[in-house]
């Protein structure tokens, strides 16, 4: 398997990012709402996140909800705990690899914030299959991702003119996360690595593209991620290998501006 990215230097800078790329006041209230309309039908009402989402485990201890966090990093679980409203304690950590799980706990309910962007594209199956496996009976699972139609991409340039006309009331982070990403995006290897694009925002900004606060605000954000590698798959691609394991009963989202772009899938066993 190849290395692990999440890391505690990354998890400790957890408040330095925004939505979309961490849940947002609309997509946590439109999965409060799901959560609690599936706890009054079942009783043991389970929820496995991917990850340790500070987000997640604040809404499930809002309402009593048991939940495990399935995280490879007790360090990670840790840090994102600094970020919590509630305490927690690894009582609610699962210590595990999602392309493994090799534990007995199964969920009536899976979170995921992103999870898929941080592994391989080759590998989604084998994460899909595992969490299928640990699904109670009617189980449901919600994912949040970003995706593409196609394999085109835009020039910095474009992106943020872009931005300076429609979204110039936003963090450019924020506004351009999704095009900046897809810019440097190595279409055969399917992801972009985070330096790479580090290195083509340099030389934007040098060329007058990208002004100093845009290239700052991006650019801060890719350090911390280090050699990070993310992926954006494709649409039709991604639906067929999750409906391998799952039935996709709804594509959805909360009310944000960006909420095409960055769905969240409703599955069921």
């Amino acid at each position: 398997m190849p290395k692990k990215q999440w890391a505690k230097s990354v998890a400790s800078q957890w408040g330095l990012f925004l939505p979309p790329t961490r849940p947002s006041l609309s997509e946590l209230a439109f999965i409060e709402k799901y959560i609690l309309s599936l706890k009054i039908k079942r009783k043991n009402f389970t929820v496995g996140i991917l990850g340790s989402t500070p987000e997640y485990r604040d809404l499930c201890q809002t309402y009593g909800i048991n939940y495990k966090c399935i995280d490879y990093s007790s360090s990670n679980f840790t840090e994102l705990g600094r970020f919590l409203r509630h305490k927690d304690t690894e009582k609610n950590l699962i210590i595990s690899d999602w392309r493994a799980m090799k534990f007995k706990d199964s969920f009536d309910l899976f979170l995921g914030d992103h999870a898929t962007a941080v592994v391989p594209v080759n590998e989604h199956k084998m994460v899909f299959r595992n969490i299928r496996k640990h699904c109670k009976p009617e189980a449901k699972v919600i994912l949040k991702i970003a995706w593409r139609k196609n394999n085109r991409n835009l020039t910095h340039k474009q992106i943020f003119e872009s931005y300076r006309k429609k979204y110039y009331y936003l963090n450019p982070f924020s506004a351009t996360w999704r095009d900046v990403v897809l810019a440097d995006y190595n279409f055969k290897e399917d992801a972009m690595h985070c330096q790479k694009s580090i290195e083509s925002l340099t030389k934007s900004f040098q060329d007058g593209y990208i002004t100093d606060y845009e290239y700052k605000e991006v650019k801060k954000r890719w350090e911390v991620l280090g050699n990070f590698q993310i992926n954006i798959p494709l649409k039709d691609d991604f639906i067929k290998k999750v409906s391998e394991h799952f039935t996709v009963k709804k594509i959805t989202s909360g009310n944000d501006w960006y909420r095409k772009q960055y769905p969240i899938l409703i599955l069921s066993v």
